[in-house]
């Protein structure tokens, strides 16, 4: 059977946006994949996927995006059953914290029960050939625990 991964996105540029897009053709070949914008997901409603990934960028000096809130406040009441799962996503290194929203949702998924299976990316601005290289291990990565 094909797993299913669901994407989850925040962006307020368009950056995370085209990530999420990325790692949906790194997955599309082996996981039927379908990407939300965070306003749009149903916390509850998770573990019908086999995997999350999560993609938030930080906004200012280390908060969560607006539109994550309630997102976030809904996961902290899920039992996400061991559902696996891994975030990224963009910041700035001029910010004091950054990618601090990438490490709260990380932390709060694995509070909310879930497996992390690939480590956490953060990366600075725009994608570079390097983080592009990450973010496709963190596709394979999720793509291995779902084999």
């Amino acid at each position: 059977m094909t797993p299913s991964i669901q994407i989850i996105f925040a962006s307020q540029t368009g950056r995370n946006r085209a990530i999420a897009g990325h790692l949906q053709a790194q997955l599309a070949s082996r996981a039927q994949t379908v990407i939300t914008e965070i306003s749009q997901v149903d916390a509850f409603a998770l573990t019908q996927a086999d995997a999350v990934i999560m993609v938030s960028y930080t906004y200012h000096d280390g908060d969560l995006p607006d539109e994550a809130q309630d997102f976030f406040e809904d996961l902290k009441k899920v039992d996400l059953e061991r559902t696996k799962f891994a975030v990224c996503g963009s910041s700035s290194k001029s910010h004091i914290h950054f990618g601090r929203a990438v490490d709260y949702l990380t932390i709060q998924f694995n509070s909310s029960n879930g497996e992390q299976v690939a480590d956490s990316v953060k990366i600075d601005q725009d994608p570079d050939d390097a983080d592009y290289q990450r973010l496709d291990q963190l596709a394979q990565n999720v793509l291995a625990s779902l084999a």
